[in-house]
């Protein structure tokens, strides 16, 4: 009896139950270690359909859940469990970073967003929170004192309307809007009041007219948007606004969730996968996608592109002689020149180490062939650092018909035949 009292007293989180869902064996394994060391009541399932099933079976407190999985989505799975309960605490793991995920995630009450690959730190501080949440909810119906504890605890900014004025808020809300400072929440404020904090953006909720923002707001049919409203200090900050009526009474109840650090980590991701960290040239990757869309319309508007590759001459002998700092220097210089070169519609790749790739548009085989000897003539001419440095260039036209790898290929034989005839010169591809 003594030794179970110990075990149980162990854990960080003994009354916390626990239902943990992941498809992947190794993350699984992984995140698994670090539970177990924390609570005492862990039910592991390997997709949505069985994380479900035990869902209904134990009815945990706490669900930990990756979204993209086999037999039903972390989303789905989610969604049928809020059916059931709405206070559950729900907190996601993912590799998705698009707006629509947030916008579903938040429509089905998700609690904290973790980006793989996971944050162990913030993986703890979404636990802690959760679990701190559940232990309120529990403490607060056995005291009958729901509202307001629930209120100032969100990180969530929380506000009730009715009949255009604001009645009661939290004390996030404050914390943003400066409404409510210093007095009691029996007072009442105008709801235009909020229509100033909207900050114009094409890509969030922004009323035309201020003075019926709510009218507007509820006239998008999804009662959930995303805003940006101007913070205490003048700095911005993005949120996904929800709301919906409260049962038998005339009140509107909204909540705002701030994904402000979650877009700009999403934009700094989306960054690093477009923009090689050397050279500030486009990623190999991120040029194909764009090659695809620029062949798609050639296609249809019959308008010409060509391809340019161009390699530095003898660059692992600058590695070797002159080191690799000299090396990256020389990338940069060359990275450099060509974009001051070309227009602001050409495109410009690191296609791998030393090579790097150009898509010009509206532009045939001969005058991509006259482009690519002036950029091969001004790197020619500059005074590097470390003495004179040539590139070769292979250039290729799209023509109809032809898919990207035959592209590609014709590119890259291009260069290869300005290798074989002594390096430093253009060849264009016939």
């Amino acid at each position: 009896m003594a030794s179970s009292v110990l075990q149980y007293l162990k854990y960080q989180y003994p009354d916390i139950r626990v239902l943990y869902v992941e498809d992947e064996k190794f993350s699984r394994e992984k995140l698994l270690r670090v539970l177990n060391r924390r609570f005492a009541h862990i039910h592991v399932a390997i997709d949505g359909l069985e994380g479900l099933q035990l869902y209904q079976k134990y009815k945990p407190d706490l669900i930990i859940a990756d979204i993209k999985m086999n037999q039903m989505s972390g989303l789905e799975m989610i969604k049928k469990i809020r059916a059931q309960n709405e206070k559950a605490q729900v907190i996601v793991t993912t590799a998705h970073d698009d707006n629509e995920f947030f916008l579903q995630s938040i429509e089905n009450n998700v609690n904290h967003f973790i980006l793989k690959p996971i944050d162990l730190d913030a993986l703890l501080q979404a636990i802690q929170k959760s679990v701190y949440q559940i232990q309120l909810e529990k403490e607060l119906v056995k005291q009958k004192n729901l509202t307001r504890s629930i209120l100032d605890f969100q990180d969530n900014l929380i506000f009730v309307i009715e009949d255009g004025e604001i009645v009661e808020w939290n004390q996030a809300f404050t914390n943003v809007t400066g409404i409510g400072s210093h007095v009691s929440n029996q007072a009442r404020y105008q709801s235009q009041l909020l229509s100033n904090l909207f900050v114009e953006d094409p890509h969030y909720f922004y009323p035309k007219d201020k003075a019926r923002w709510t009218e507007e707001f509820f006239s998008t049919g999804k009662n959930v948007a995303k805003v940006r409203w101007k913070g205490p200090l003048g700095n911005d900050y993005n949120y996904v606004m929800k709301a919906g009526p409260i049962p038998e009474s005339k009140q509107i109840l909204f909540v705002l969730t701030d994904i402000t650090d979650l877009e700009k980590e999403s934009r700094e991701r989306e960054h690093l996968s477009m923009f090689d960290r050397l050279t500030s040239s486009l990623t190999r990757q991120k040029f194909k996608e764009i090659l695809a869309g620029e062949m798609r319309r050639a296609e249809r508007f019959e308008r010409a592109f060509s391809l340019i590759l161009m390699d530095i001459d003898n660059f692992g002998t600058i590695n070797e002689q002159f080191g690799q700092p000299a090396g990256d220097k020389v990338l940069i210089t060359v990275s450099t020149i060509v974009q001051q070169r070309i227009r602001e519609c050409d495109m410009f790749a690191r296609w791998g180490g030393e090579e790097f790739i150009l898509l010009v548009p509206e532009t045939d085989g001969q005058k991509a062939g006259i482009l690519a000897e002036s950029i091969r003539s001004i790197i020619e001419g500059y005074d590097h650092s470390i003495g004179k440095v040539t590139c070769s260039f292979g250039v290729t036209e799209f023509t109809f018909g032809k898919s990207k790898n035959e592209l590609i290929s014709e590119v890259e034989q291009a260069l290869e035949e300005s290798k074989k005839n002594g390096r430093n010169r253009v060849t264009v591809y016939s």
